[in-house]
């Protein structure tokens, strides 16, 4: 028969994750997300916290 496989058909590695982000890096990745989202509602002329973050 057939190997059982989870969900989706993939076997994955247990140590595939990316490793913890620093609190500095997680810092710049949010100020970014804000900064891209404040540019994205700024062109579209619309106020922030109405414009949707990446694929809806």
């Amino acid at each position: 028969m057939y190997a059982a496989t989870p969900h989706g058909g993939a076997l994955r590695a247990v140590g595939s994750r990316a490793p913890a982000a620093s609190p500095r890096s997680r810092m710049r990745a949010a100020l970014l997300r804000q900064w891209r989202e404040a540019q994205r509602a700024a062109a579209m002329n619309v106020p922030v916290g109405t414009v949707k973050r990446g694929r809806a």
